[in-house]
C-alpha cells in the first residue's frame, strides 16, 4: 500500500512539474493536439510570382532557409544585427548585369520551425519583429521600398516545430505566422517563357514527430498528380542517413513510406531542422539535408542555408552558411 501511494505521489509531482515548466503541460505529455486534427490536408497556395522583383534572372533563383530560431529562449542570445547585416550584404554585393551574382539574390525565405521556444504568444510576436526587419532589407532591393502589399513583398514561409506547440502554441502560430496554416504547397515558374517545369514546394506538419495518417494520405495523392520536380520542407528529419536516431521520425513504417513517396514522385530535395546540426544523405533520386539552428551553437555553429534552384537542369544546390 505504501509503495502504491508513493508511486501515485510521484506521478502527481511529475504532472505538476510538467505543467509549471517553461514549456507547459505539453512538455510532459508530448501531445495536446493531434496532427490529423490540425493538418488533415495540404492547402494549395497557387503560384509564387517572382516576376515583379528587380534584377530578374531566367530559370535560376536562390532562397534563404533558417530554422530553430527559438525566440524567447534565454539559453543563448541571437545577434540579429549581425545576421541582418550579413543578409543585406548579399544584395549590396551583386553586380547588375552579372547573371551569376543576380541568381544568388535571395527571392524568398523559409523558416523550418521551432520559431517560439515555448510556444507563447509574445515569443511569436518577438519573432515577427525580426521577420519584419528581414523583409525590410529584402524589399528595399527587390521592390525598391518596404511594401506592405502581399503581392509586392518578400515572403517568409514557415512550418510548425515541436517547440511551437508548447503552451498550446499552434493557435498563435496559425493566427500570427504566414501563411497561417501548417501544411501547404505552392509552385514557382521563375521563367514562364521557357518549356522547363518550375518546382513545387511542399510544407509538411511534423511538429508532433509524425506526419499523421490524413496528411500523409493527402500528400501521396497530391504528389502523384504533380509532374513538377519538388522540394519538401519539414521540421523533423525523416531519416537523413539515420546518424541521429533520436531526432528523426520514430515510426519506421511511416518513415519508409514517406521516403518511398519521395523517390517515386520526382522529389529532388528535402530540408529539415530540429537537430541543431547540419548533415544529410543522398538517396540517389533525391537528397535530404538537415540545417542547424540559427540561435543555438551547442551541437554545431549557428547557421542558415542559401539554396539555389535551376529549373532547366532540375538541380538544387545547398550552401550552408555558418556564424561564430
Amino acid at each position: 500500500m505504501k509503495r502504491f501511494v508513493f508511486l501515485i505521489a510521484n506521478f502527481v509531482m511529475l504532472i505538476l512539474f510538467a505543467s509549471c515548466s517553461a514549456y507547459g503541460f505539453f512538455w510532459g505529455q508530448f501531445g495536446d493536439e493531434d496532427v490529423d486534427d490540425r493538418s488533415p490536408s495540404l492547402i494549395d497556395f497557387g503560384t509564387l510570382d517572382l516576376s515583379t522583383q528587380n534584377q530578374q534572372v531566367s530559370s535560376i533563383y536562390t532562397f534563404l532557409v533558417f530554422t530553430d530560431s527559438h525566440f524567447g529562449s534565454e539559453k543563448e542570445q541571437f545577434n540579429e544585427d549581425f545576421f541582418l547585416a550579413w543578409f543585406e550584404s548579399l544584395y549590396k554585393n551583386y553586380s547588375a548585369g552579372d547573371s551569376k551574382k543576380i541568381a544568388k539574390l535571395p527571392r524568398f525565405a523559409i523558416n523550418l520551425g521551432d520559431t517560439a521556444d515555448g510556444g507563447k504568444e509574445e515569443q511569436f510576436i518577438e519573432y515577427l519583429r525580426f521577420e519584419a526587419k528581414l523583409k525590410a532589407v529584402a524589399n528595399k532591393y527587390l521592390y525598391g521600398e518596404a511594401s506592405s502589399e502581399l503581392s509586392q513583398t518578400f515572403r517568409v514561409y514557415s512550418v510548425l516545430g515541436n517547440h511551437d506547440l508548447y503552451h498550446n502554441g499552434a493557435k498563435y502560430f496559425e493566427n500570427l505566422i504566414y501563411p497561417h496554416t501548417s501544411s501547404y504547397f505552392f509552385r514557382i515558374d521563375a521563367d514562364s517563357k521557357d518549356s522547363a517545369l518550375g518546382f513545387s514546394y511542399y510544407f509538411l506538419d511534423t511538429a508532433n514527430g509524425t506526419a499523421g495518417t490524413k496528411q500523409l494520405k493527402d500528400l501521396k495523392k497530391k504528389l502523384e498528380v504533380d509532374p513538377r520536380p519538388k522540394i519538401v520542407l519539414t521540421h523533423y528529419p525523416i531519416y537523413a542517413g539515420g546518424t541521429d536516431m533520436f531526432m528523426i521520425i520514430q515510426n519506421t513504417l511511416e518513415r519508409n513510406t514517406i521516403l518511398t513517396y519521395f523517390a517515386k514522385n520526382n522529389v529532388k530535395q528535402v530540408y529539415e531542422g530540429h537537430a541543431h546540426s547540419d548533415y544529410g544523405f543522398d538517396f540517389g533520386k533525391f537528397r535530404e539535408d538537415v540545417v542547424g539552428s540559427l540561435r543555438f551553437s551547442g551541437r554545431a555553429e549557428r547557421q542558415c542555408a542559401l539554396v539555389t534552384v535551376n529549373e532547366q537542369t532540375q538541380q538544387v544546390f545547398t550552401e550552408i552558411v555558418k556564424f561564430n
